[in-house]
Formats: structure tokens, C-alpha cells, sequence
């Protein structure tokens, strides 16, 4: 019921673009179903994270649970519960630096900790949960952040921490644990693994993800008088 009332705006512009209006009035009704597509999705997110999930969903923390539990089974629905939400943020896609901002606001209100000026490209797959970003970090096309894994019969679930100034290629995975150091950079394609720490100001790639050099420091402006 909320997933749908939250779309009477939207429902109330399609019924008077049905009653053969003029062309100026149609064109003007065009345009704003973006925005209205906009605010609902925001109306749901907000409504969803702050008033369904933390009423009947428990705070998910770090641990391994038997997948046969109760609280397991609790807080695997915590984790998916951001899906619609996400899910209706994709439309955005195609203006990548709106959806980047909305989707980084999107995930805090179920829990993630999001510097500023943080990009997150089109695909990226992010746990709300347990996962904090530093300022300045820019997360590659279809990189994956998860801070829970399955793992035999246990659900494992663990923080996963970014510094400042990282850089995250695409279609690499940070498994649950792992922490990255301010300034480091993950190669594409690489698979940061459960619990592995990454120093700051170091380069790293592969599958797993080894050290590759140090990052060199940026050389600041001169200025030049």
C-alpha cells in the first residue's frame, strides 16, 4: 500500500494527460512527471527508512548467525530492504552525477555513512548497512561493497570501512571487513577480501588484491605570483 500511494501524483498526471487536453497543457504535464517520479521516490525512501524499517526491522550488527535463526533470517531482510527503493533511483541513471548524489542521500537513510563529494557510478551495488565512505571518494562502474556475506550456513556480517581520497575501480568487490586506507587506490576488477586492511597512500589490484606500489603524493599548485 505504501509503494503505491506514494505514486498518486504520478497517477493523478496520467488521468488528465488521458482527457484530451491541448498540446501546451500535454507538453507541460510531460515534463513534470519527472519531477513527480522524483519527489515520490523520495517520499518513499524517506517514509520506508524511517517509519517501516525501524519499526518491524531490528539495528543489523556485526556477527555470524545461523541461517536457521530467527534473527538471521531478521536481518536478512533488513539488508534487502532498501531494494525498491534503489531500484526506483535507477531511472536517474542516464544523468550519472544526479544519480550518484541521490543514491549516496538514498542509502544514509537506511544507514550507510556517506562523505561529501562522493561519486558512486551507474551499477554499483552497496550495502546500506555497516558500510561508511570517506570524502572525495569516486566508486567505479559496477563495483560491488558488501558487508555481508553468506558463508556456509552463516550469515556473516562485518563493517566495511573507506578513508578519504580513495578510488575504487569498476566491477571490483570489497568483501565484509575490509578496511581501505585514506588516499589508497583498488585497480579494476579486483576482489578486496573479507577483512583484508589496505594501508593509506598505496596502490592495489588483482583477485585477490595485492600491493602493487605506493602512491605517489599530488604535487600542489605553485602559485605563481
Amino acid at each position: 500500500m505504501l509503494f503505491i500511494s506514494v505514486f498518486i501524483p504520478e497517477g493523478i498526471l496520467v488521468y488528465l494527460m488521458m482527457q484530451g487536453l491541448d498540446f501546451l497543457p500535454w507538453l507541460t504535464i510531460a515534463l513534470i512527471m519527472p519531477i513527480t517520479y522524483l519527489i515520490s521516490s523520495i517520499l518513499f525512501g524517506v517514509v520506508h527508512s524511517q517509519i517501516i524499517c525501524k519499526m518491524y526491522l531490528p539495528k543489523i550488527r556485526p556477527g555470524k548467525f545461523f541461517h536457521g535463526s530467527d534473527e538471521a533470517l531478521l536481518f536478512a531482510v533488513a539488508i534487502v530492504s532498501p531494494g525498491i527503493f534503489k531500484s526506483m533511483l535507477k531511472a536517474f541513471s542516464f544523468i550519472p552525477h544526479l544519480h550518484s548524489m541521490f543514491l549516496g542521500k538514498a542509502l544514509s537513510l537506511y544507514g550507510m555513512m556517506v562523505g561529501k563529494n562522493v561519486y558512486l557510478s551507474s551499477g554499483t551495488m552497496i550495502d546500506s548497512h555497516l558500510v561508511s565512505i570517506g570524502d572525495n571518494c569516486f566508486i567505479g562502474l559496477r563495483a560491488i561493497i558488501s558487508a555481508h556475506a553468506t558463508e556456509n550456513r552463516y550469515l556473516t556480517i562485518a563493517p566495511v570501512r573507506i578513508g578519504k581520497n580513495v578510488t575504487i575501480g569498476g566491477n571490483t568487490i570489497i568483501a565484509p571487513g575490509a578496511e581501505i586506507g585514506d588516499n589508497s587506490i583498488i585497480g579494476a576488477n579486483s576482489l578486496v577480501k573479507k577483512g583484508q586492511k589496505i594501508p593509506p597512500n598505496k596502490i592495489y589490484g588483482g583477485t585477490p588484491a595485492r600491493f602493487i606500489s605506493d602512491k605517489t603524493p599530488e604535487k600542489q599548485p605553485e602559485n605563481s605570483d
